[in-house]
């Protein structure tokens, strides 16, 4: 997702799309049931020191390729907290945060301009940042309890999207592990996208 100093703060943000797709709220947060937590980052605290470093380490870099310093990742989450668009979270274990997600409405994204979104549809892009659980079935476990909670916030949700670069092996397995439906890869100005949707009638993940 590089961006140039030019670029807007939030450069996916499609503004120019129709006043019923702007008028949908905000994602909804799901709650996580105990040893792990979610909640809204706060840009004001230590949360942008965290998230920023976060996206220092190797794998992130390579993934995200958001290695900004501090005063853009403050901006970022700002912005995306004073739009419907896309909420920044921080996903926990026993206290401990482990990994950063954004939920966001695709239909209000750059990958709507790929498929045949919907004002509700959601999507889901996700960081783990504790190396010592990456590929430890943290994933498997979490995101599906966080997607049947999507789906019971928002009953007009029909569908969650992810959008990793082709080359992240690890994002396109999980993918296919919860049951999503491949749509093809797809050129965005930053990235080549392989592009999932999970559809609600398809989904059996449980909380």
């Amino acid at each position: 997702m590089t961006q140039t100093e030019a670029d807007p703060v939030l450069p996916r943000y499609l503004r120019d799309v129709a006043p019923e797709v702007l008028a949908v709220p905000a994602p909804p947060i799901p709650a996580l049931e105990e040893p792990y937590g979610v909640r809204v980052v706060d840009p004001s605290g230590p949360d942008t020191e965290l998230i920023t470093g976060w996206m220092q380490l190797p794998h992130l870099v390579t993934a995200w390729e958001q290695a900004w310093p501090s005063d853009k990742w403050r901006k970022h989450l700002e912005a995306q907290l004073a739009t419907g668009y896309s909420r920044p979270l921080i996903v926990s274990f026993k206290d401990k945060p482990l990994a950063y997600l954004e939920f966001y409405r695709a239909a209000q994204d750059v990958i709507a301009r790929k498929y045949d979104a919907h004002p509700s549809d959601l999507g889901i892009h996700a960081a783990i940042a504790d190396t010592a659980v990456v590929n430890r079935g943290f994933a498997p476990r979490v995101l599906p309890r966080m997607i049947a909670g999507l789906f019971e916030l928002d009953p007009q949700c029909q569908r969650v999207m992810f959008d990793p670069d082709v080359r992240n092996t690890g994002a396109r397995r999980l993918c296919e592990f919860i049951g999503c439906k491949f749509l093809g890869e797809h050129d965005l100005p930053y990235k080549r996208m392989a592009l999932y949707a999970l559809e609600r009638d398809t989904h059996s993940g449980k909380r």
